[in-house]
């Protein structure tokens, strides 16, 4: 009998496609906020205690980064003191735990890719909380993953990528008509790795398969800004869209960004697991995917 896999967060951007994928190979569980509050810790023991899962995916979290830096102790009590209690109900049911981390947790300052080896210095408060919730989780487990993965984008909620494809395709449509149409603005200064959420999936899967440990860089290939990965993708779509860019200071934010966290995947290309891939050709994939959606 294969694995029992439980799997927070699973109505969310990455747990949606989490299921999707491993229920092919596991018996994968599926929970959400519905089910039971992270942030009260007998609840998750008790939850752990009835499904008794023997690999846990740690994706729930609160990753609104503006709502995070106006409610710290919210993003503390979620994404940290959390993951604290889904760490502790998988030591005491023998559980792996794989949680899903983030690229804010380091500053931006370096200038070039980030590897594992790099000192995380988070600049706002959702990097904090999710860099406690790495913390915890690999103080309290001995085989647990820190999956640390970037710009994520999917076809279960509106993200980035999607709402950028709607508003171009308004555009579009305004522009064949000869009507009014409002110029896209994207950022062009700030730079990270766009990465599909099934390919976080398939990632996740060969972790599992091999045992992987400890911190784990998990991203696309190839850094770019916003602003080129919108012109990137109106060109894979054929699309003639007006767009300009501008400066992240031109939309300002309750909380600061930084310029540039793209991941350098070093120990899945040592290890000779990753299956990670460029952005280009996952972008291209995925368009193919969300049309026909």
């Amino acid at each position: 009998m294969s694995d029992k896999i439980l799997i927070t967060g699973a109505t969310g951007l990455l747990g949606v496609d989490l299921m999707a994928v491993l229920k092919q190979d596991y018996r994968a569980m599926g929970v959400s906020t519905a089910d039971f509050d992270i942030r009260a810790y007998d609840e998750a023991v008790s939850l752990f205690d009835r499904m008794k899962p023997n690999i846990v995916l740690h994706a729930a979290a609160w990753a609104d980064v503006d709502g995070c830096e106006e409610q710290k102790d919210k993003a503390v009590a979620i994404n940290a003191v959390g993951t604290k209690n889904i760490a502790l109900a998988c030591k005491n049911v023998g559980a792996r735990m794989i949680y899903y981390s983030t690229d804010y947790v380091f500053d931006g300052k370096k200038g070039s890719p980030y590897t594992e080896d790099d000192t995380p210095n988070p600049i706002n408060n959702y990097g904090q909380s999710k860099l406690k919730g790495e913390n915890y989780v690999l103080d309290i487990l001995d085989n647990a993953a820190v999956m640390r993965i970037s710009w994520l984008y999917g076809t279960a909620q509106k993200c980035f990528i999607t709402g950028l494809i709607q508003a171009g395709l308004k555009q579009f449509r305004a522009r064949q008509k000869n009507e009014e149409y409002l110029i896209l603005k994207a950022v062009g200064d700030q730079f990270s790795c766009p990465t599909w959420t099934v390919d976080i999936a398939d990632q996740t899967r060969v972790i599992i398969e091999n045992d992987v440990t400890g911190i784990i860089h998990t991203a696309s290939i190839g850094p770019v800004s916003r602003y080129k990965l919108a012109e990137h993708i109106f060109e894979e779509l054929s699309w003639d869209i007006e767009i300009e860019s501008c400066r992240a200071a031109d939309f300002p934010s309750k909380a600061p960004r930084p310029q540039r966290t793209d991941l350098e995947n070093s120990r899945l290309n040592k290890l000779g697991l990753s299956v990670m891939r460029s952005y280009q050709e996952a972008i291209r994939e995925f368009l193919m995917v969300y049309k026909e959606e």
